[in-house]
């Protein structure tokens, strides 16, 4: 493919001409798939708004924990109100001890850190290739004594799942992926979610596959989905009594539970959704493989990398990892500087768990014995690969690769143009050194 070219050196920020022109927009996110409003109309009129409900007619909610396992090759979904709850579920339907320690990324959003609380547990975060935004066996630590890993797929890469689930079975480790970023990515065609012991999943608003707030609990162990359905519903199960009137549930239970049911408009809206998310997710490949061939031949940019056993990409994000930076300007500004030039938001990855605000369980009174654990653990640990992706890369959302082809071209030009004025910037700099020193 040709080199990128430039059609105004001046950025934007600095009263240039963005490349992007202003009658050019983006598309928007969520996108109603066809037949939304009249699934939506359907729960509204049918007297059944959540699983409690007395029987009249299909519980939305089941149609689409039998779809989504059909997609993902599950044998069982179970779903949930958000995707930290799957988490929360997930962890809690593993027997572990309170207490017990879980290796989380240092990368990732918080819920995988606090929901391992919540759950009774304490997290210890590892650090990232910087390469792939994933753990990988060489970066678990494997001397705290830990009994699980989340293993996330972060951004649109893949954890090495089958990898860490033989080092964590050496050692009597479960793997729980944390799929919230990956519906319809694969590994050796098998989908995310479904290489681990358990797979979570998130609905929410941002996602790929979203109905504003849910999640879901995908596994292929037959003893712990009845677990997982208790531990969701109040320590109620499906029953079989499907009669006109009969509860949906069952108060049978052999682990006391939470309330954390996803509502039957959500589910509603995630059958409907789900019909169109692999027309979308081919949109979004074919885009990030152009602008992937756009940007190899910009010095310094790269896109992360991606395994080759991963044969299916599912974007969340895009992030575009800068090597290196000018001296003088970090990728706050990049971000700033590619927005502008976009007319759309480009912001940085989020602050790595080890310094994030909202990481702190020392806050919270009722779980002082494990943030004191947690904060022990903690003492003199680094996570350069984290800190390096966090620093050093912009992050577009999926639905900037939503539009035609051209918007690539766009994105390209944007990154090339600011990476062309960050290196007169860094000449600039030298040569003011120069001046002062002569």
């Amino acid at each position: 493919m040709a080199p990128v070219q430039l059609r105004t050196p001046r950025l934007a920020i600095d009263g240039g001409l963005p490349v992007r022109r202003p009658d050019a927009g983006w598309p928007v996110w969520p996108q109603p798939a066809d037949g939304a409003d009249a699934a939506l109309l359907s729960v509204l009129a049918s007297g059944r708004w959540a699983i409690s409900s007395p029987g009249r007619g299909e519980l939305a909610e089941r149609r689409f924990a039998a779809r989504f396992a059909q997609y993902t090759g599950a044998r069982h979904c179970v779903p949930t109100d958000h995707g930290s709850s799957a988490l929360v579920i997930a962890l809690e339907s593993l027997g572990l001890r309170s207490g017990a320690l879980v290796l989380v990324p240092a990368l990732t959003w918080t819920a995988s850190a606090t929901a391992v609380l919540r759950a009774g547990l304490v997290p210890v975060l590892v650090d990232v290739d910087p390469w792939t935004g994933c753990i990988t066996p060489d970066t678990l630590d494997l001397n705290v004594g830990a009994q699980a890993v989340i293993a996330v797929h972060w951004a649109c890469s893949m954890a090495d799942v089958p990898a860490l689930s033989r080092v964590a079975a050496a050692r009597g480790m479960s793997v729980i992926e944390d799929a919230a970023q990956a519906h319809g990515a694969r590994w050796q065609g098998r989908s995310a979610g479904t290489l681990g012991r358990l797979g979570c999943f998130s609905m929410q608003h941002g996602k790929v596959l979203t109905s504003g707030e849910g999640g879901a609990v995908v596994t292929d162990d037959d003893d712990l989905a009845p677990v997982l359905q208790e531990l969701r519903a109040d320590s109620r199960r499906y029953g079989t009594d499907r009669r006109p009137g009969a509860l949906e549930l069952v108060e049978d239970p052999s682990t006391m539970g939470s309330n954390f049911c996803m509502s039957e408009f959500s589910a509603a809206l995630l059958c409907a959704q789900l019909d169109a998310l692999e027309r979308q997710n081919a949109v979004r490949t074919a885009n990030y493989t152009r602008l992937a061939e756009l940007l190899s031949g910009i010095p310094g940019v790269r896109l992360l990398r991606r395994r080759p056993e991963q044969d299916r990409l599912s974007l969340y994000e895009v992030p575009i990892v800068l090597d290196p930076l000018p001296e003088g300007r970090d990728n706050t500004w990049a971000a700033r500087a590619l927005g502008a030039e976009l007319r759309t938001h480009v912001y940085t990855p989020r602050t790595p768990l080890s310094r994030s605000a909202l990481l702190r369980p020392w806050t919270k009174p009722t779980i002082a014995p494990l943030a004191e654990r947690f904060v022990a653990l903690h003492r003199d640990r680094s996570y350069p690969g984290a800190e390096y992706l966090a620093r050093h890369a912009v992050v577009l959302h999926h639905s900037a690769f939503l539009g035609p082809g051209t918007d690539m071209d766009d994105i390209a030009e944007a990154v090339a143009k600011v990476m062309a004025d960050s290196g007169r910037h860094a000449d600039r700099l030298r040569h003011g050194v120069e001046m002062k020193v002569n």
